[in-house]
């Protein structure tokens, strides 16, 4: 009688359970160790399709998670770039505070220099006012503006000519000069 119901049960097709609910947990099954034949509450796992792939599934759920290990090297590697990229960093934003300032100072010094020359525009005015020079020919050089106007004075050609005669003879060298 025992013959029967294992020759039954290898020639069966076994039954796949339905997929369980979302509300209850899962067991844990431990995974299939060879695919030869098991028998099992008196049921041996064929080699249907469904059936494999719910092996499969069973064996890639139970599979152990694996961390990869950060070896030291590579940390140490990290921190040295991070530490280079901020000594990098701030380097260039001192430069460009560097930069700043430089620009600030020319600016303060342009703007002096437009000062100054703005100071010596109105000085030139200043000094070459009509006024000024009016006064200075008056006290330093004793000109004064004639109180009566200008006359025309009517010069005789032969007479310019006869004191360039004169003139020329008189010279040292006696040459003729004009």
């Amino acid at each position: 009688m025992g013959e029967i119901y294992s020759e039954r049960a290898l020639n069966e097709e076994p039954v796949v359970p339905a997929p369980p609910a979302a509300s209850h947990p899962e067991p844990e099954l431990a995974p299939l160790a060879s695919p030869g034949p098991v028998i099992y509450s008196g049921t041996k796992p064929g080699s249907s399709p469904q059936h494999e792939f719910v092996r499969q599934a069973l064996a890639a759920r139970n599979k152990p998670v694996v961390r990869r290990k950060v070896s030291p090297f590579n940390i140490m590697l990290m921190l040295i770039g991070a530490a280079v990229a901020i000594v990098l960093y701030i380097g260039n934003v001192l430069a460009v505070q560097q930069l700043l300032k430089e620009v600030a100072d020319r600016q303060a010094k342009l703007q002096q220099i437009l000062n100054d020359q703005e100071m010596l525009k109105a000085q030139i005015n200043r000094m070459s006012s009509l006024e000024r020079i009016r006064k200075m020919a008056e006290d330093d050089l004793g000109l004064h503006n004639p109180k009566e106007p200008p006359q025309w004075i009517q010069v005789d050609g032969d007479k310019v000519r006869d004191i360039q005669q004169e003139l020329t003879t008189h010279q040292p060298g006696g040459s003729k000069t004009r």
